[in-house]
């Protein structure tokens, strides 16, 4: 009888360390709910944290992300119509460099230096694509080239911001 026990013992306890093996070897799937706010800024990767669209008064929004000494922001009007990401005739598109109610920004911080590049009417260029919005979150592209504001600083000229997505922004 104890042969028994025993034989039956073994085969729960080998059940057991495959199905152990089996659960640790599973992918851990996570929500990726977070916000995404990156692109190619000056041929280098950039990517910040803590996106948020921000509606305003007047029918205006800001995208914006930041790390720890820089802060990113698209201007744009707040889209009108939900925007679905399934139906490429729905996106908006805003062009950068034409007006001050579509623009670029970009600030950095060092030390106790403040450098800022914007886009504005004839200045710098670029756009912004909306391709989703649905009232609570809003996806899209972006690129840009916005210009120092600061015309005797002896920082660089311009800034130049590349393949720029931001990934279900929560909105505001």
């Amino acid at each position: 009888m104890f042969f028994k026990i025993r034989k039956v013992m073994k085969k729960i306890l080998s059940y057991v360390i495959v199905l152990v093996a089996f659960i640790s070897c599973g992918e851990d799937i996570s929500d990726k709910s977070s916000a995404v706010f990156q692109g190619i800024k000056d041929n280098a990767i950039w990517e910040g944290g803590n996106a948020v669209a921000i509606v305003e008064v007047g029918n205006k929004m800001t995208i914006r992300a930041s790390t720890l000494t820089e802060t990113m922001s698209l201007k744009i009007p707040k889209p009108t119509t939900i925007v679905d990401p399934r139906k490429e005739t729905s996106y908006i598109t805003h062009i950068l460099g034409t007006s001050l109610t579509k623009k670029a920004s970009y600030v950095l911080s060092a030390g106790t230096d403040i450098f800022t590049y914007e886009t504005a009417i004839g200045v710098g260029d670029g756009e912004v694509v909306i391709k989703e919005y649905d009232g609570n979150v809003i996806s899209g592209t972006f690129r840009f080239n916005a210009f120092n504001t600061n015309l005797d600083s002896e920082a660089q000229e311009i800034v130049n911001m590349q393949d720029g997505v931001f990934y279900r922004v929560p909105v505001q």
